[in-house]
């Protein structure tokens, strides 16, 4: 409350809410494999189970990067990236970008995604090496996105790292 808004950010974020009724949070923040996975401006490929919460729709990459989004065209380009069904959004040359029905299921995603940006990396460099990478079969990952990403259950996997969060600052960021 002591500080200014971030304008890009209450930029992007009020066209968000504004496009997805069902959008209540989003999260960003220029985290280190997010960063490294955006300069390929490409989807996350299906190569693990967890990965899977951002099949198909759940997932999109805004291929344009034109610095700090200050301006209203490019926040409702970015916007209209994401689509109705999405939940992460790559920024090319920025990061990753997630949103939820709840700030938990937000957060949690993003986590997901950092993570999932990170095992990319690193599979794609022993694929680089040599090794055959096996993509999951879209009808498995159709499957396994069905049976993993209600906003409720997501809401619940993020409980451990709040409660976690909670002990180790003694409730400091809730004040």
């Amino acid at each position: 409350m002591s500080r200014p808004a971030n304008a890009a950010g209450f930029q992007i974020h009020g066209v968000l809410h504004k496009l997805y009724p069902h959008v209540n949070a989003a999260c960003h923040t220029h985290s280190k494999y997010g960063k490294a996975w955006s300069t390929f401006a490409k989807p996350l490929d299906m190569i693990n189970q967890d990965v899977t919460m951002f099949h198909n729709e759940a997932q999109a990459v805004y291929p344009e990067f034109g610095g700090v989004v200050l301006e209203e065209e490019e926040s409702h380009r970015l916007g209209n990236s994401l689509g109705p069904n999405g939940k992460l959004l790559i920024l090319r040359n920025h990061g990753l970008l997630t949103v939820g029905q709840t700030v938990d299921e937000a957060a949690y995603l993003f986590t997901l995604a950092e993570k999932s940006c990170e095992i990319q990396l690193q599979v794609d460099a022993a694929a680089a090496g040599g090794l055959e990478k096996k993509i999951i079969e879209p009808d498995a990952a159709a499957y396994t996105f069905k049976m993993t990403s209600d906003p409720e259950a997501l809401y619940h996997e993020f409980q451990p790292d709040y409660e976690a969060e909670l002990e180790l600052s003694n409730g400091g960021f809730l004040r």
